[in-house]
């Protein structure tokens, strides 16, 4: 039968690499709580010295600490923003940064095992693309040495075969050789 995917086609993983992606977005998302705090703070502290310098009757008070409230959850509304805003935009950017870093991980973990990667080019929005053409430059350099090599392998081999018909103590190196 057909087989069908765990996840829909449209659905990606953006936490290619959770560890590194998510130390950056929450640092970012910490950098803008924090940014939000300070500002927020310094602008609380503006707006309590300013009712300050106005003398205020019961009602009028009242009143201003009505709105002393709400602008404060307004604040600790627009820190979370500042906090999520930016550890999303994060997310994002290390996902640019970490899949490059994933797809070179998997073609050195092919290379490993004495086989070529099918390689693929980055997406369009991938960061790293100097690197990532140097990697590949390399892994078309590795295969040209090896196909040298191996033709070279092969020539000597060959050489080796005519010559064991005088030397037969060479057919053990050319079994090693050839196999």
């Amino acid at each position: 039968g057909v087989q069908t995917c765990a996840l829909p086609i449209w659905r990606r993983s953006y936490l290619v690499d959770r560890g590194f992606q998510l130390k950056y977005a929450l640092l970012l998302g910490g950098a803008g709580v924090l940014l939000a705090i300070v500002f927020g703070f310094w602008l609380y502290q503006a707006h309590v010295q300013a009712i300050q310098l106005v003398p205020l009757d019961a009602e009028l008070r009242a009143l201003v600490e009505r709105s002393d409230r709400e602008l404060l959850t307004a604040f600790a509304g627009i820190a979370a923003l500042m906090g999520l805003a930016p550890a999303f935009v994060g997310v994002i950017i290390t996902h640019r940064v970490a899949g490059p870093v994933f797809v070179m991980g998997h073609y050195l973990e092919v290379l490993a095992e004495g086989r070529f990667p099918r390689m693929r080019t980055l997406r369009r929005s991938d960061e790293l693309r100097t690197f990532f053409k140097t990697f590949i430059d390399a892994v078309d350099k590795i295969k040209v040495r090896e196909a040298r090599h191996a033709a070279a392998l092969e020539d000597a081999v060959q050489r080796m075969r005519a010559a064991a018909i005088r030397f037969p103590e060479l057919q053990p190196a050319i079994d090693i050789m050839s196999g």
